[in-house]
């Protein structure tokens, strides 16, 4: 048992370390004004964005957990932040029905 709880704090000590480490590097790359749902939702976009650095809007709400209103909030900041860039399509696909 003794060895268990000397290995827990190990894991402890290093999660913490890596916790320290990310909001350091953060902080360095100018994300730490992002609140940690728009963090959250950057990891998601940059995780499920294609190799042209892409995503249809239609993917981010599909794999974002967060409500409507936050997301689209969100995506707002990030734009203003210049973290994302926003493209509209040419044509509405939604009139015609692609």
């Amino acid at each position: 048992m003794f060895l268990g709880e000397h290995f827990m704090i190990n894991d402890e000590q290093t999660i913490t370390a890596l916790w320290i480490l990310l909001r350091e590097k953060e902080t360095n790359a100018g994300m730490n004004i992002l609140s940690l749902t728009e963090r959250d939702i950057l990891e998601n976009i940059m995780f499920y964005s294609t190799e042209t650095k892409k995503i249809l809007l239609n993917n981010i709400l599909e794999n974002c957990h967060h409500p409507r209103a936050t997301l689209f909030r969100s995506l707002k900041k990030l734009r203003e932040h210049k973290y994302i860039k926003i493209e509209k399509d040419k044509i509405d696909k939604r009139k015609f029905g692609f």
